[in-house]
């Protein structure tokens, strides 16, 4: 069986620098001693120093290198294997972190999404078109104007409705109290109109009040949650998922851009590696950067065969307009979220807004018949 773990990064340096580096990268991430002290130590000789098994130089400059790095060192915690990844290395601005490739040996260490792709579906009872989902925003609103807000979106049709992922536990709409307002809201459209809406609340703050915040939202009865891994901390998110969560998790980005990891292995395997099972991501044409080819790169690793992992569900995010719905169904395909706020609040909340909603629900399954019968294009 292959124990040991593969790991891709781009060196930008010059190739006559690319030899030496690589070796000092394998050593920094492995042993950080010089290579004869490491050497002494017969465990560390024979099981632990790890290998380069490729150093390709690219053709744009700088090289792509592969390290095989022992599972002993890097399966121990979930910190110690962000730490294995890209600790060090992330120290060196020429480095950046393109992939890596489980060992079956981890399989059993991480646990990937609890519900995926299929577990969300089967929340929502949802399973022939893309899903919608909104956010509750700006930030400031009171909980009245907060509740009148999610039912005009929730009467709209939209399946999942999140806090904007500012909220915290603001003195104008307490964490406590815009929870259970919300929850009830969704909670008495569902019941009347036969059709589930989830409600997730962000969870923030340090690591004692975010699991408080996890005890009163699942008491209140929420669908879901929306997380930020890398504020809360890797660990801790991995931690939270995997021991005091019984809903779905949804994924923020927000101070993923900070990191030297390409977007598509931060987002759409790490994250889902650690439990996500939504990934909210920008969206190109939206205000972020993000290209076509990351877009589809980064859903296609949330939801391509992986091990024993279920598939996460991408969430193109980040200034989509309703009106774009039907060419992001045909670039995503039917297995994706969109996530629309902004475009869709421009409408007042009340029937305005709530038409609006609907406007967009209808597009999308619009788009999905069309996917199926292209004559419906």
């Amino acid at each position: 069986m292959d124990t040991r773990l593969e790991v891709v990064y781009r060196l930008e340096v010059p190739s006559e620098e690319q030899g030496t580096f690589a070796r000092a990268l394998l050593l920094e991430q492995t042993v950080e001693t010089p290579e004869e002290v490491a050497l002494r130590v017969p465990v560390v000789r024979e099981r632990l120093m790890g290998e380069i098994v490729e150093l390709e130089p690219l053709e744009a400059g700088g090289a792509r290198l592969v390290l095989q790095l022992p599972v002993e060192t890097a399966g121990v915690d979930p910190a110690q294997f962000v730490n294995v990844l890209f600790g060090n290395a992330s120290l060196h601005e020429q480095v950046i972190l393109e992939d890596f490739e489980l060992p079956p040996a981890l399989f059993d260490r991480f646990p990937g999404p609890r519900f995926g792709i299929e577990g969300v579906r089967a929340l929502l009872g949802v399973h022939d078109r893309p899903l919608t989902a909104s956010a509750l925003k700006p930030v400031g609103l009171s909980v009245d104007e907060l509740a009148v807000l999610c039912r005009s979106l929730a009467e709209g049709g939209i399946d999942v409705i999140k806090d904007d992922h500012y909220w915290a536990d603001h003195p104008f709409a307490p964490f406590e109290e815009r929870v259970r307002r919300c929850q009830e809201v969704v909670q008495e459209v569902s019941a009347r109109t036969g059709r589930r809406v989830v409600y997730a609340p962000s969870l923030s703050g340090t690591p004692s009040q975010v699991l408080r915040q996890a005890e009163i939202a699942q008491q209140c009865g929420v669908g879901a949650v929306l997380l930020a891994p890398m504020l809360l901390g890797l660990p801790f998110f991995y931690e939270l998922v995997t021991r005091h969560l019984e809903v779905p998790v949804l994924a923020h980005p927000s101070f993923a851009g900070a990191q030297r990891i390409l977007p598509e292995t931060l987002l759409g395997k790490l994250f889902r590696l650690y439990g996500a099972d939504m990934i909210i991501f920008p969206s190109f044409g939206g205000r972020f950067s993000y290209s076509r080819a990351t877009c589809r790169a980064l859903a296609e690793r949330a939801r391509q065969p992986w091990g024993p992992y279920r598939p996460a569900l991408p969430v193109p995010a980040g200034g989509m307009q309703v009106e774009r719905a039907r060419e992001l169904v045909e670039f995503f395909g039917r297995d994706v979220m969109l996530l629309i706020g902004g475009s869709l609040l421009r409408a007042h909340p009340g029937p305005e807004l709530t038409a609006r909603a609907r406007a967009l629900v209808e597009s999308v399954a619009e788009a999905a018949a069309a996917l199926s019968d292209p004559d419906l294009a």
